[in-house]
């Protein structure tokens, strides 16, 4: 029953983003004119018209000359036209786009680095070579499953794959997402108490660096309280289940023995989140749009965690109306250009994940080689 209620909820919430961004993308370049204006008709309206653009060339210091689907050609001031999506992908800047695919091509050696450091203070083998591999392989999975969760789910498989530790082997990727968590709430708080530079970034770095402190005291509390005190967790599990439960409890507590590892992968975490908010600026800039780059650090972190919820395919409609709602405004971006940049944010990991399908389809999609047996 409550997996059923779930899955309605995640139906109704993509539901509803995808709709949001039908109806507030223009999908076609048009014109509006207000009433009076003469500019394409040559005759004064009473009303505000609508004509739909086909060519656009400029013709001046704010002025565009247009044809529209009805034939008519005229000289227009920019501000009154509203690029369709397929035109304002079409007007991206290259150069802007080569440097996010190369800050998301950065970002993978530090991944890497980050769950070698979680794995090797467990004892866990692995080499970094290996464990490069089997991130690259996840990142293009992220695109076969919903949410961004795919990969760690085949990082998982692959790490537990011909060990004898699987249970922790599994626990370092679920850890590696709480610190990769951890490093986008830290980035967004930071940026939006100490350096924001405009009141939506600051106010979005309040409301996580608050909801931060909450969940944080909570997961330690709820640590606290499971392992110490009345309560003693693994106990109970010991008692009434035994076997699996205990061991991941036990895995997880672990940790809390390492925290340098811990704080050190969490400050991966931040460089990681920082280039990949980069990036995703990179591709807003490239379409025109002019938000500064505090906005960008603060409120693009909160898109990626909409994202990693695991509703539909990479967060798709739920992402972009929040990005709407939080980033669309007059002069600075259109419901387009935001619309268009998380399209291309999401391109600069697809092109990355490529590379991990050819890793992928030359088989062995493990963190361990294969233990070679000799014939008696």
């Amino acid at each position: 029953m409550q997996r059923r209620i779930f899955t309605a909820v995640r139906i109704l919430l993509v539901a509803v983003g995808v709709a949001v961004v039908v109806y507030a993308v223009n999908w076609r370049t048009i014109v509006t004119l207000p009433a009076g204006d003469t500019a394409l008709t040559g005759a004064a309206s009473n009303t505000e018209t609508t004509h739909v653009v086909t060519a656009m060339t400029a013709a001046g210091p704010g002025e565009v000359m247009v044809t529209t689907a009805s034939g008519l050609t005229g000289e227009v001031p920019l501000d009154t036209v509203s690029m369709g999506m397929f035109d304002v992908l079409g007007g991206a800047d290259p150069w802007w786009l080569l440097i996010g695919l190369g800050l998301v091509g950065c970002v993978y050696p530090l991944q890497t680095t980050r769950w070698w450091i979680l794995m090797r203070c467990r004892g866990l083998g692995g080499s970094w070579p290996r464990t490069l591999r089997l991130v690259l392989v996840g990142a293009f999975c992220n695109f076969a499953l919903p949410g961004t969760e795919g990969g760690d789910v085949v990082k998982a498989w692959g790490a537990a794959r011909d060990s004898d530790r699987r249970v922790e082997a599994v626990v370092s990727v679920v850890f590696d997402r709480i610190t990769g968590l951890a490093g986008l709430v830290i980035l967004a708080a930071i940026v939006g108490l100490f350096v924001a530079e405009s009141d939506a970034a600051r106010q979005i770095g309040q409301w996580v660096g608050w909801a931060a402190l909450g969940v944080g005291g909570a997961a330690v509390a709820a640590f606290v309280i499971a392992t110490r005190g009345w309560l003693r967790m693994p106990d109970i599990a010991r008692r009434f289940s035994g076997g699996l439960p205990v061991r991941l409890f036990e895995a997880a507590s672990a940790y809390a023995n390492h925290p340098a590892a811990v704080a050190g992968a969490t400050g991966v975490s931040v460089c990681v989140q920082i280039l990949l908010a980069s990036a995703a600026g990179c591709a807003a800039w490239s379409l025109g749009v002019t938000h500064d780059i505090t906005v960008i650090l603060a409120v693009v972190p909160v898109l990626f965690l909409v994202a990693a919820v695991p509703l539909f395919w990479q967060g798709a409609g739920v992402m972009e109306a929040a990005g709407i709602a939080l980033l669309a405004a007059p002069e600075v971006a259109s419901v387009n250009q935001v619309v268009g940049f998380l399209l291309l944010y999401r391109a600069f990991e697809f092109v990355w994940g490529g590379v991990g399908a050819l890793l992928m389809a030359g088989g062995g999609i493990t963190l361990h080689p294969p233990v070679e047996t000799t014939a008696q």
